[in-house]
C-alpha cells in the first residue's frame, strides 16, 4: 500500500462515504485493522453486499446532489476506486493502533 493510494482513498472516502459515515477518524476506529482487512476483501464484494443488503439510503452530497448508496455500490466508479478506499481505511486503522499503543506505554 503506497502513500499515493492511501491519499487517493481518503479522497474517495470524503467524496462518497463521509455523507453517511461522517468523520473518517471516528469511522475507522469502529474496527481494528485486522477486522477491516477481513471486511474489505480483495474485490470489494463484502463491503458492497453490506450496503446493498441494507435499506437504500439517499443523502445529499456537499454539492447538494442527491446520492443513492445502492447506485454507488453498483457503479463502475466503486469497482475502480475500491482498492484505494480499502488502502486508506486499513492504513488509517493501523496508524490508530500504533498511536494507541504509544499512549498505553
Amino acid at each position: 500500500m503506497g502513500a499515493v493510494s492511501t491519499f487517493k482513498g481518503q479522497l474517495v472516502y470524503l467524496k462518497e462515504c463521509r455523507v453517511c459515515h461522517l468523520s473518517s477518524k471516528i469511522f475507522v476506529g469502529t474496527h481494528s485493522s485486522s477486522e477491516w482487512e477481513k471486511m474489505l476483501d480483495a474485490k470489494g464484494k463484502r463491503l458492497s453486499d453490506i450496503h446493498l443488503n441494507a435499506e437504500e439510503k439517499y443523502v445529499n452530497s456537499k454539492d447538494r446532489i442527491r446520492k443513492s448508496s445502492h447506485k454507488y455500490f453498483k457503479s463502475e466508479y466503486y469497482s475502480k476506486k475500491y482498492h484505494e478506499l480499502r488502502d486508506f481505511i486499513v492504513e488509517s486503522a493501523k496508524k490508530n493502533e500504533a498511536r494507541d499503543a504509544i499512549y498505553r506505554e
